[in-house]
């Protein structure tokens, strides 16, 4: 049917036999208790971020039906050049979520228009250089002075990822 996602793909398989795997081994490492264990676990882990999953796809729907796609492809398009790898690496730092929002958000980038280099700089800032990450956990655990250094040493690398990630699309 034409619009209709297709759910039954190759990652869903090979996540269906990871999990078919992980169950015989737990059945064989601790029998029907342990298999129980796990999927209660799991079941748990579920029922507690199913709601911000479905709630993240959804305002993603809507960022990608509210954001025009000219503007994604003109910003952040392949012809964007350094000026889009730049502005998607510095909206990944600002991006104040987890991988429930920012991964959405690259996947909304990639339908609408934009290059590999901006979305792969945007992925990057968002894993390496995050500021909500910095303030509310990398400054208290680890200390100021340790947590600035590390993050001096990360910052040219969401725009190096995302020009090697332009480099390698366009060779391909």
């Amino acid at each position: 049917m034409p619009g209709r996602p297709n759910v039954i793909n190759g990652t869903l398989l090979v996540m269906v036999a990871l999990l078919v795997g992980l169950i015989g081994f737990a059945h064989h490492q601790g029998g029907s208790e342990l298999v129980g264990k796990g999927l209660g676990d799991g079941w748990g882990l579920l029922i507690r971020f199913a709601p911000v999953i479905a709630v993240s796809f959804l305002a993603a729907g809507f960022a990608e039906t509210l954001i025009p796609h000219e503007w994604v492809r003109g910003t952040l398009g392949d012809a964007s050049g350094v000026r889009g790898i730049l502005i998607a690496a510095g909206a990944g730092i600002v991006t104040p979520s987890g991988p429930f929002v920012s991964m959405p958000i690259a996947a909304v980038m990639l339908k609408s228009g934009a290059g590999a280099g901006p979305v792969v700089a945007f992925l990057s800032g968002w894993s390496l250089l995050a500021l909500h990450r910095f303030v509310a956990w990398e400054v208290p655990i680890l200390g100021f002075q340790f947590a600035a250094y590390r993050y001096a040493m990360c910052l040219a690398l969401p725009v190096l990822a995302g020009l090697a990630a332009r480099a390698f699309t366009r060779a391909a």
